[in-house]
């Protein structure tokens, strides 16, 4: 893009930026003295830029002005460079046609040209391909004027052309340098005259630019001697003549075309610029035969097909003011469908033949059946079928309706056969002259060692397309015991493997290895192998045993497996002999756990105790009491009465013990890992690639042990789904249990002193001074515990029952966690006693549903129809 183009644009834009910002209405002769040198283009967003651009061809003065008005305002060179760069990405982001009317060129050429808004209002959104029918996107070149990105815009970037015709509104530059330095610009007026000043008017209307060189030159040599020289010498003064701004011509595009009318383009335009204008051909329109039509008489005819097949605009001729393109309907079009490159509706004129037709379509495709093409022809009263040979191509001469069809050829093959199986290269090959099945197993390299050689296949296909097998003793074959055999077209020759026959071998291994679960089967596996494959054992394999269980191959005894028993010493080893055991396939190795081994288990004690925090349970028959104790007993300031226990539930998905000892592993190698010094010693390196495989394993035992919980689990769902009385049953991983600690520190080991259980809380808190008061009252809230309160008193002290409190229903629930309701005896109710930390829950009322009458009336009217029927039958007996 030119620099001066841009500057120029630049002063036209900031004017208006500034006229339409500060300015508005007034007049522009007030803008001389408008001052822009505040002007920050940072502030400006591209669409302002756009619309200014757009407002800058209503600003009326000439480029000159513009420019010296911009430099006495004192606009800043940074704020003209952003612009510069603002203005360049614009004109080049923006797409043809975006409506961005101004367009200037390095040459001083101005153009209006392709605004929809203003010169095309008519097209709409006619030059898109959305919403073409399916009729329309058929037609061969229909697109080309419906593309967003290929214009036909005439190229103002180019030197004058030498056979430019002139007429009024051009603008003809006069470049004179040497002797004298002049810049002339002059415009041809509507009677087709320049004046150039001290000379009288030139008449340049109807001359061509080379024309115009040889006369303004003879012209201008009247004044200006030094043009030709004198006394042989050579010339002073040198000129250039050249086009500025263009002028507009309006010209008629009529017949089928989407848009018909009169357009208003620039003198460059030609046929291809109306034609695009006027969005092309309609659906009926011709391509082959467009009329330029000038002074009444036609001038040329366009073919759209030399461009569309060739490139070549052949008769794109430049338009004149009065012009008609004239697009008469088509004469003759004919469809092709099928194996083509390019399917569609295509336009014919008199003598051109199918082959014609095939260029236009691209050709066929590289499965067309070539030897033979299909047309379907509408006749005087009905359709008729034609068949085209090959030698035909040249010579058939389409009509207009018909429909060419190009199928594909057939899909099987003449010369193939196949091989599948235990050989080293399976596929297709070709069926040559005596191929043989021993040969056909040479070209794919041969059998596999897995081969099976009792028996090979081969799958025949008939004529009629059934299929035949052919059983053939492999082995016998290949050490030549038999004949070879012939092969023939189509032929599938499959060689099983011996693992296809059989069932896949494997062992597994469970239990107190690292990494238990399912491992292929390999000859001459032992124990100790499988062993080190499941990641060895884990430290509760000590003085524990191996035992394997083996699938009976005995019909004769009464036994559904052979159990072979391996003693583990505490060194984690086994005896040399057992080691070496060879396992048989589907053997099931279980790595029993050492008798009286035991991860450590805890529970945890927060509150008011002596020594909150976490406590390893010592014996199985450890008590809560023995829990309080070792952590010093409660303090002065605890309220025994509300200590609650919180224990898991069978359905809980913490941690087993052992994802407990992974948990801890992975902790330790986090630590590892997280310390700042990056350099570690090998046994570092060695312990936390070790670490990283803990992530990845899974304790075999802990899925055994989720089995119960999970079918009681399941149990309780379908209990609950099924009956709908149950409301619904949350399954919860903790719950607490009401402990009444008073007692159980009175009388340790008593009923009341549970024996803990790996994650349980032993919670006790700190002395409780309120009761909350929840449910249908009026006001829900925490109120001081009183000794002398009863429940009434604390409900009274809440606003009283709501109209929808169930009062017979309302509960308590104290700190440990146990509740207890309202009893009732014939018409006297005995509210429960309120404890510090208690929760008073007021129940609501169930709603009531409206009387149905209807079913009131139903079910009276079948007591009457039944007790009529006993009356009957009573009379009867």
């Amino acid at each position: 893009m030119d620099s001066k183009r841009i500057f120029v644009g630049l002063i036209i834009l900031v004017l208006t930026i500034f006229s339409t910002a500060h300015l508005h209405a007034q007049n522009a002769q007030s803008l001389s003295g408008a001052n822009l040198a505040a002007i920050n283009v940072d502030d400006l967003s591209d669409q302002d830029i756009i619309n200014y651009m757009k407002q800058a061809e209503n600003s009326g003065f000439t480029e000159q002005q513009l420019e010296a008005m911009a430099r006495q305002r004192g606009m800043p060179e940074s704020q003209i460079s952003k612009l510069r760069r603002r203005v360049e990405q614009l004109r080049i982001s923006t797409k043809p046609r975006s409506g961005i009317n101004f367009t200037s060129t390095s040459n001083g050429r101005q153009e209006v040209i392709f605004n929809e808004n203003d010169v095309f209002g008519k097209l709409g959104g006619i030059n898109s391909k959305e919403g073409l029918t399916e009729e329309e996107e058929k037609i061969f070149g229909y697109d080309l004027f419906h593309s967003e990105v290929l214009t036909f815009a005439p190229n103002l970037n180019i030197p004058t052309p030498d056979d430019y015709v002139l007429g009024p509104g051009d603008e003809i530059i006069i470049d004179l340098w040497g002797a004298t330095q002049q810049y002339i610009s002059l415009v041809v007026t509507p009677e087709g005259y320049i004046r150039p000043e001290n000379l009288s008017p030139i008449h340049v209307n109807g001359l061509t630019v080379s024309e115009l060189r040889e006369k303004v030159g003879g012209r201008l040599s009247q004044i200006y001697s030094g043009i030709k020289g004198t006394n042989r010498q050579e010339p002073s003064i040198f000129y250039q003549i050249s086009l500025g701004k263009i002028r507009t011509i309006n010209i008629a595009i009529v017949g089928d075309v989407n848009s018909p009318g009169n357009y208003a383009l620039n003198s460059l335009s030609t046929v291809f610029t109306a034609l695009y204008a006027a969005g092309g051909p309609s659906e009926n329109g011709t391509f082959r035969k467009i009329r330029l039509i000038r002074n009444n008489k036609l001038l040329k005819e366009v073919d759209l097909y030399e461009f569309l097949v060739t490139g070549i605009k052949q008769g794109d001729a430049r338009l004149m003011s009065g012009d008609v393109v004239l697009v008469k309907s088509y004469t003759s079009r004919v469809e092709i469908d099928g194996e083509v490159k390019r399917a569609g509706l295509f336009e014919l004129i008199e003598g051109e033949t199918f082959n014609d037709l095939l260029e236009y379509a691209g050709g066929f495709t590289n499965t067309a059946y070539k030897s033979l093409v299909t047309v379907r022809r509408s006749g005087q009263r009905e359709r008729e079928v034609i068949d085209i040979s090959s030698r035909e191509f040249a010579s058939f001469q389409p009509k207009d309706g018909d429909v060419f069809q190009v199928t594909p050829i057939l899909d099987r093959y003449k010369n193939r056969v196949q091989i599948e199986g235990a050989v080293y290269r399976e596929g297709e090959y070709q069926l040559t002259d005596g191929l043989t099945l021993k040969q056909l197993i040479e070209k794919a390299d041969g059998l596999r060692g897995d081969a099976f050689l009792t028996r090979a296949t081969i799958y025949r296909t008939n004529e009629d397309f059934s299929q035949n097998t052919v059983p053939v003793d492999l082995g016998k074959l290949m050490s030549g015991q038999i004949e070879d055999i012939p092969l023939m077209r189509e032929d599938l020759v499959r060689i099983s493997s011996i693992y296809d026959l059989k069932e896949e071998y494997y062992v597994s291994i469970s239990g107190e290895v690292l990494e238990g679960g399912v491992y292929p089967f390999f000859n001459t596996m032992t124990v100790q192998d499988l062993i080190i494959i499941g990641g060895g054992l884990t430290e509760g394999a000590s003085g524990s045993m191996v035992e394997i269980s083996r699938r009976n191959k005995d019909a004769n005894l009464n036994t559904t497996a052979e159990i072979i028993t391996i003693q583990i010493d505490k060194g984690l080893s086994i005896d040399s002999e057992d080691r070496n055991l060879e396992l048989q396939p589907f053997d099931q190795v279980y790595i029993r756990k050492s008798p009286g081994y035991t991860v450590q288990q805890q529970v945890s004690v927060e509150g008011e105790v002596g020594a909150p925090g976490a406590y390893s349970i010592s014996r199985k028959d450890e008590r809560v009491s023995d829990i309080i104790k070792r952590a010093q007993g409660i303090t002065q300031y605890a309220y025994p009465e509300g200590a609650i226990l919180i224990r898991q539930t069978e359905f809980s998905s913490n941690k087993s013990n052992g994802e407990i000892s992974q948990q801890y592993l992975q902790q330790l190698r986090t630590k590892l890992l997280s310390e700042e010094s990056e350099l570690k010693n090998i046994s570092q390196e060695r312990l936390i690639e070790r670490l990283n495989k803990v992530e990845n394993r899974v304790n075999s035992n802990s899925e055994e042990d989720l089995v119960g919980s999970r079918v009681k689990r399941d149990l309780i769902e379908d209990i609950a789904e099924q009956d709908s009385l149950i409301r619904d049953i949350k399954l919860k991983d903790e719950e607490p249990v009401a402990l009444d600690l008073v007692k159980i520190l009175k009388e340790p080991g008593s009923k009341y002193d549970f024996i803990v259980k790996p994650g349980d809380v032993i919670s006790v808190p700190g002395r409780l001074e309120t009761v909350r008061v929840a449910g249908e009252v009026t006001s829900p809230l925490n109120l001081r515990y009183d000794k002398s309160f009863s429940f009434k008193d604390y409900i009274y002290q809440s606003g009283g029952f709501l109209i929808t409190a169930k009062r017979g229903r309302s509960y308590v629930q104290y700190p440990n966690g146990e509740r207890q309701g309202v009893k009732r005896f014939l018409f006297f109710k005995k509210y429960p006693k309120i404890e510090p930390g208690s929760t008073i829950f007021v129940s609501r009322k169930p709603d009531k549903e409206p009387i149905n009458f209807q079913a009131i009336i139903a079910a009276a009217g079948s007591v009457a129809t039944l007790a009529l029927v006993i009356d009957r039958l009573s009379v009867n007996r």
